[in-house]
């Protein structure tokens, strides 16, 4: 149930200290900085979880953005670039001064296996701004529900405990539906846009159950869904503008409140509803005129907000940022029913120095990757600490990249830590996007890889599912490059695997649209895959 959002922003307290300033305090691991971004093929596997080895990588991904409708209804296409929906595309251009190239982009999607890299434009002076043309409007049977497994008392204790932001919005004291056997879905703001935008409220509701109704037939219970993509709220929010999906028009809400409806409907299923959000990415360079009334306006500076290949992206390196930040994660969880909060692998949007350079510059930390890993480490337990401020029983989740080796040299996600000490996150959900022969990350070496460190710290292992990849070539994959193509049952075996796991804690498909509305030509395969998924899904 919606609570009174202005009521309780008012009383928000907010107490955090520096993140860009420090003595660089590291873990147990060495860092090189390294080209490349996002889920790349080209690591090195090592078998030992916890070493601490240097790790390298370089600089491939991969992308299968999917086309195609919803059942029970046929709507269009958001006006979306072929950037942002994952697809590959030249570097957007930027106005403005200041601009430096490296070999990083920054990312374009939501969870997903990426693509080859253009060069990055970062602006590091506020661009002239415009406003943008509005998208084109557009057109169960459950396991018993468990509250997720509590490891708390098992978790290892920081040395120093990490200095969570104390947020005060009041209690919501709706009591969560999460399971200890998750079976999840991703739903990306492409999709649900499909459904909402422009949309009536009666519409809507329409084509969110009729969405529901297909995931809860395959027997899931979860779903993660996007409530902020952009900087932008699918929600009635004091922080954030109403996203253009929505209305059709950035900034402008639609007469109804499409997350209420989306957590109303969840739960008439005994579907578990995770509010999807990408903590940093925000409007693009041309929008920005259109949030003027809004906070993201006054941060979009070049320092605390930085627009790199034409997209805002908020700096963690700064404590307004980690603020606001986590009151935007304690609206939500304190105003909705929602029973988690979750967040991807959209960390730093690049490895280029300059984007924080400033804030290195008189941070004290002797690399910039020490500073990224502690500035990320601020907005993670920053987040973790509002949601449970908001609700004690919601769960917070991060769905970060497979690649062990990836989150610390490209994203700066200090992976291990949140795993095995307290006060960062209650499940983690790497996005192990591989098959079997994956060359550099086969799927059931990576996969045990994660079940050691999950294991380390107590906490459950959900592993990230692609059925994206099916029936397509995995350019990144080596000796695996047409495994996708030419072997069978590859998510059933990969479930098989991961059930034997100690850390199991289940399974999160991306994404909607690739399992119930998949390309013409991978369609029969699809389905036969899904089909050997369903029986799986039904005996466990």
């Amino acid at each position: 149930m919606k609570k009174t959002v202005r009521a309780l922003l008012c009383a928000a307290v907010i107490v955090i200290s520096g993140c860009s300033s420090g003595n660089g305090e590291q873990s147990g691991i060495r860092f090189v900085d390294a080209g490349g971004h996002s889920v790349s093929d080209s690591s090195t596997v090592t078998s030992d979880a916890d070493s601490n080895e240097e790790y390298t990588v370089g600089g491939m991904h991969e992308s299968t953005a999917e086309t195609g409708t919803m059942n029970d209804f046929k709507p269009s296409e958001p006006n979306e670039s072929a950037e942002s929906r994952g697809e590959s595309a030249s570097t957007s251009d930027v106005t403005g001064t200041s601009a430096v190239t490296s070999g990083t982009p920054a990312k374009t999607d939501e969870p997903k296996p990426q693509t080859t890299q253009p060069a990055t434009t970062i602006t590091t002076d506020p661009p002239a701004t415009a406003v943008t043309e509005p998208p084109q409007t557009t057109a169960a049977e459950n396991a018993p529900a468990a509250t997720t497994t509590e490891t708390a008392a098992e978790r290892i204790p920081t040395d120093e405990p990490p200095e969570i932001p104390t947020v005060s919005v009041g209690a919501n004291s709706y009591q969560t539906l999460n399971y200890s056997d998750i079976k999840g879905i991703w739903i990306s703001y492409i999709e649900l846009s499909e459904m909402l935008t422009g949309q009536s409220e009666s519409a809507f509701r329409r084509n969110i159950g009729a969405a529901y109704d297909n995931i809860a037939e395959l027997g899931l219970n979860t779903v993660y869904v996007h409530v902020r993509s952009h900087g932008d709220a699918y929600y009635a929010s004091e922080l954030f503008p109403p996203s253009k999906y929505g209305s059709g028009t950035l900034g402008k809400a639609p007469d109804f409140d499409p997350l209420e409806i989306m957590i109303e409907e969840a739960h008439e299923r005994d579907l578990s509803f995770q509010a999807w959000i990408n903590p940093l990415r925000c409007c693009t360079v041309s929008e920005l005129s259109a949030v003027s009334g809004y906070k993201i306006y006054d941060l979009a500076d070049g320092k605390r907000a930085v627009a790199v290949n034409g997209t805002y992206y908020l700096n963690p390196a700064y404590e307004e940022v980690i603020e606001y930040i986590a009151q935007g994660a304690a609206e939500i969880a304190a105003n909705y029913d929602v029973d988690g909060l979750h967040i991807d692998d959209y960390f730093y949007p690049t490895t280029d120095s300059s984007f924080d350079s400033a804030a290195y510059s008189q941070s004290g930390f002797e690399t910039i990757s020490s500073f990224r890993l502690a500035n990320c480490d601020k907005l993670v337990s920053g987040i973790y600490g509002a949601v449970k401020s908001a609700n004690s029983g919601a769960v917070f989740s991060v769905s970060c990249q497979g690649s062990i080796e990836n989150n610390y040299n490209q994203m700066y996600a200090d992976v291990k830590k949140w795993c095995t000490q307290a006060g960062y996150l209650d499940y983690v959900m790497p996005q192990i996007y591989y098959g079997f022969n994956n060359s550099a990350q086969p799927y059931e070496v990576c996969t045990s890889r994660w079940n050691e460190i999950a294991q380390a710290g107590g906490i459950p292992l959900v592993v990230g599912l692609s059925v994206s990849k099916v029936g397509l070539e995995d350019t990144w994959a080596g000796v695996g490059k047409t495994e996708w193509i030419t072997d069978e049952n590859i998510l059933a075996r990969q479930i098989r695997y991961a059930l034997e796991l100690r850390s199991y804690g289940g399974v999160c498909l991306y994404s909607y649209r690739s399992v119930f509305a998949p390309e013409a030509g991978v369609k029969a395969q699809v389905e036969e895959e899904i089909s050997a998924v369903r029986g799986l899904l039904s005996e466990s």
